[in-house]
């Protein structure tokens, strides 16, 4: 049986974002007749350890790799913070890992967690076959869209400056670009600068996966009503933009009934009341807050419209999860989120200046609300891409083009 090495920084069950790409990508790879090992923190060890309790599985074995207390604390310290816990983590486990290889001799490595390119992996020095990602990373916030950071735009100007500098200085970015068989990206954005660091060849483009469980089995039937529900999940980060998103609804004609409900907490939202006044939208925004990622289903169930607008995202997951709840995608023409969908599955508005964006916003939510049955036609459209993103075919289509052709030449142990 072929012996497969993963490092998943992140790696929890039952979630989303990179701790379910850590979960699933591990998990799913040792039901596919590979033994897996795969080194992660001890965050989630507690959730890892009931689930293969609950589920027992003998090809997949964890190895928690902790560093020192201090360093730990670092996570928590802003950008510098997490960048050095994440590089030290790193380092710390991949002496982890050639130790754990001299035991076992691993037949391939692959780093899939957190899924950046600056940051990286040092995998590499196992000097195994190697596959780098799927990672993120290239995209940049537009600067004309400052303001919606408000007081945290330094911070994303300082994110900015720091990536360039990992781009040229860690090891475990230009190393791992350099030594791993495939490169494989998420978005376009990082795909070119993949290629301004010199790799041109072996760099494939993979998005991340959905769940199946976690979508309903076939596509939602939603009768017709006199309200528009449109709906928001996520981090309520300076990044994601919420206030944009506030800004072009405003824009929508007051004939429209439409009504937008708010899912997630976060850093930015102390601004959310600010928002809801400045743009005059009591009557039509509800803000739960945060829930847990099971009753998400819910409130992609009761919606109507997927609406997002990311100032800067790698590939959204939220953004699958609400298509695989046969929902259409109202968003902007730009990072991942621009590739995740197009013209049958949702409506795309170009990136110029924020007031031209609020009212072409504006427009696409009446284009919904006045085409009930071409934003059905979409929503199915955007099932259908859904299931295509479940994970168990994402798998299944990475073993036999990246680790098939990596494997044929290895000797069986």
């Amino acid at each position: 049986m072929k012996k497969i090495l993963i490092s998943a920084y992140a790696c929890i069950p039952d979630r989303g974002s990179e701790e379910g790409n850590g979960w699933n990508y591990s998990s799913l790879i040792s039901k596919q007749g590979y033994q897996v090992w795969c080194i992660t923190r001890d965050i989630g060890k507690q959730e890892i350890e009931e689930k293969l309790a609950k589920y027992p599985n003998p090809n997949l074995t964890f190895v928690y790799v902790t560093v020192p207390k201090w360093i730990d604390n670092a996570y928590h310290k802003g950008l510098f913070g997490l960048y050095f816990h994440y590089i030290y983590w790193q380092w710390t486990a991949s002496k982890t890992a050639l130790a754990l290889n001299k035991q076992h001799g691993f037949n391939l490595v692959h780093h899939v967690s957190y899924t950046s390119l600056q940051m990286g992996s040092f995998l590499y020095r196992l000097k195994k076959p190697f596959i780098f990602g799927p990672v993120g990373g290239g995209q940049e916030a537009p600067t004309t869209f400052r303001h919606y950071f408000k007081e945290f735009w330094l911070k994303e100007q300082l994110r900015s400056a720091v990536s360039n500098l990992m781009l040229r200085f860690n090891p475990g970015c230009y190393e791992s670009v350099r030594r791993a068989d495939y490169v494989l990206s998420w978005n376009e954005d990082t795909s070119r600068m993949i290629h301004k660091l010199g790799r041109k060849r072996a760099v494939d483009k993979v998005f991340g996966g959905i769940d199946k469980n976690f979508i309903p089995a076939a596509p939602m039937h939603r009768p017709s009503r006199d309200v528009l529900e449109l709906i928001w999940v996520g981090r309520l980060m300076p990044r994601k933009g919420l206030e944009l998103t506030l800004h072009g609804l405003s824009r929508v004609n007051p004939t429209c009934h439409v009504h937008f409900t708010i899912v997630g907490d976060g850093e930015m939202g102390k601004y959310v009341a600010e928002y809801i006044e400045k743009y005059k939208l009591q009557q039509r925004v509800t803000w739960v807050g945060k829930v847990p990622y099971t009753e998400l289903r819910s409130y992609y169930a009761n919606a109507d419209v997927f609406y997002f607008t990311s100032l800067r995202d790698t590939g959204p997951g939220q953004l699958m999860e609400a298509m695989g709840y046969t929902l259409p995608v109202v968003t902007l023409m730009l990072h991942g989120q621009a590739e995740l969908v197009d013209d049958s599955t949702g409506i795309r508005v170009p990136v110029t200046d924020p007031e031209t964006v609020a009212n072409e916003l504006g427009k696409a939510i009446e284009w919904m609300y006045y085409n009930e049955e071409k934003r059905l036609a979409m929503g199915l459209n955007a099932y259908h891409f859904a299931q295509d993103q479940c994970w168990e075919k994402k798998i299944n289509r990475l073993l036999h083009t990246y680790y098939d052709a990596l494997l044929k030449l290895e000797p069986v142990n």
